[in-house]
C-alpha cells in the first residue's frame, strides 16, 4: 500500500479534480487491492498457443495411417479457418498506427490461426510435394502471408515471425545454393544472407518508421535485424586465422558502433545486444592469442563484470530518459 497516493487520491476527490469512479478505482490501486494480471494472461495465452501446436504435432503424428493425409490437412484448414472467422469478427478497422486492442486474447488467436495454415501447407508440402525440390518456397510464401496478417491485424507477434520466417528462407535457399554451387566447402554464403537479412530488416524498421505506417513495428524489425547481423559475425568466429580474427574485429567495432546508437538513442535492448556482441569478438580475439589457462582468467575476470555492468548501464539509460 502508498498511504501517500492514497491520500493524494481522496484530497484530488474532495477538491472535485476526480469523480467518485476515478476516485474508487484509483484508490483501490493505491491500497493495492487491484492488481493488473494482464502480463500473466498474455503469457497463458502464448503458452496455450504453443501447447495446442505440440499437441496437433503429436495428433498428426499418431493417426496419419488411420485418418490419411487428406483428412489431417482438410482438418488442420478448418481449424485455421476457424481462428481466422473469429479474428475477422473482432478485428478492428485497418490504421496506420497501433490498432485499439479489440480483445486479450486476439493475438493469440491470429498467432494460432497463422500457424496452423503454416502447418498446413507444411504438412502438404511434405506429403504431396507439389513443390519438388523448390520446396524452400514455401517459406517464402509463408513469410509474406505472416507479414500481410501482422500489417492488417496490427500484431507485432505475427510480424516477428513474418521476419523470422522469412530469414529461415534465406538461410535454406542460401544452403542449398552453396551445396549446388560450391559443394560443403563453407558456411560463407548462408553467413552473408543471414547478415543481408539483417541489414535488410533494420532498413525496413526505419522505412515503417519513416512514412507512418505501423511505425511501432521499426522495434521488432529493429531488433531482428540487429540479431542477426552479430550472429552472422559471431557464425564467423572460432580458430586462429586471419580470416576469423578479421570476424572478431568486425563484430568488436560493429557491437561497439551499435552500443553507442543504443546508448544515445535510449534503447537498452540494443545496448546490451551491442555490448555482448563486442565482448564476444573481443573475448575470441583474446582466446586466439592465449593459451587455455589465461583464457579461463580472462573469462573468470570479465565474465563476473559483465552483468553488473549492463545493469548500470540500464540504469542510465534510464536516467538519461
Amino acid at each position: 500500500m502508498n498511504p501517500d497516493v492514497a491520500d493524494a487520491v481522496v484530497r484530488l476527490k474532495g477538491e472535485g479534480v476526480l469523480d467518485a469512479a476515478q476516485a474508487h478505482r484509483f484508490g483501490r490501486v493505491a491500497r493495492r487491492e487491484l492488481v493488473s494480471l494482464y502480463g500473466e494472461l498474455r503469457f497463458l495465452a502464448y503458452t496455450g498457443v504453443t501447447l495446442v501446436m505440440g499437441g496437433v504435432g503429436v495428433l498428426v503424428k499418431e493417426n496419419l495411417e488411420r485418418l490419411g493425409p487428406v483428412t489431417i490437412a482438410a482438418g488442420l484448414a478448418v481449424a485455421a479457418a476457424a481462428c481466422f472467422l473469429w479474428v475477422i469478427a473482432h478485428a478492428a478497422p485497418i490504421t496506420r498506427g497501433p490498432a485499439p486492442a479489440a480483445h486479450l486474447a486476439f493475438d493469440y488467436v491470429l498467432l494460432l490461426g497463422a500457424l496452423l495454415a503454416a502447418a498446413d501447407l507444411a504438412y502438404v508440402e511434405a506429403q504431396f510435394t507439389p513443390l519438388g525440390p523448390s520446396w524452400a518456397w514455401h517459406l517464402l510464401v509463408v513469410s509474406l502471408f505472416y507479414a500481410l496478417l501482422a500489417l492488417r491485424y496490427d500484431s507485432r507477434v505475427v510480424f516477428s515471425l513474418a521476419l523470422s520466417t522469412f530469414a529461415a528462407w534465406r538461410g535454406v535457399s542460401a544452403g542449398q545454393a552453396e551445396h549446388v554451387l560450391w559443394g560443403s566447402a563453407g558456411d560463407a554464403v548462408v553467413r552473408v544472407n543471414a547478415a543481408a537479412c539483417g541489414v535488410a530488416f533494420v532498413l525496413l524498421g526505419l522505412l515503417l518508421e519513416r512514412v507512418e505506417w505501423k511505425a511501432h513495428f521499426e522495434a521488432v524489425a529493429m531488433h531482428a535485424g540487429w540479431a542477426l547481423v552479430l550472429a552472422a559475425l559471431v557464425s564467423g568466429l572460432g580458430g586462429s586465422t586471419a580470416e576469423t580474427r578479421g570476424y572478431g574485429v568486425v563484430l568488436c567495432v560493429v557491437g561497439a558502433a551499435l552500443a553507442g546508437y543504443g546508448l544515445y538513442a535510449r534503447r537498452f535492448w540494443l545496448l546490451a545486444m551491442g555490448v555482448l556482441g563486442s565482448y564476444v569478438g573481443l573475448s575470441a580475439l583474446v582466446v586466439s592469442v592465449l593459451d587455455g589457462g589465461l583464457a579461463f582468467y580472462w573469462f573468470a575476470a570479465t565474465g563476473l563484470a559483465i552483468l553488473p555492468g549492463l545493469f548500470l548501464l540500464h540504469r542510465l539509460v534510464k536516467e538519461r530518459a
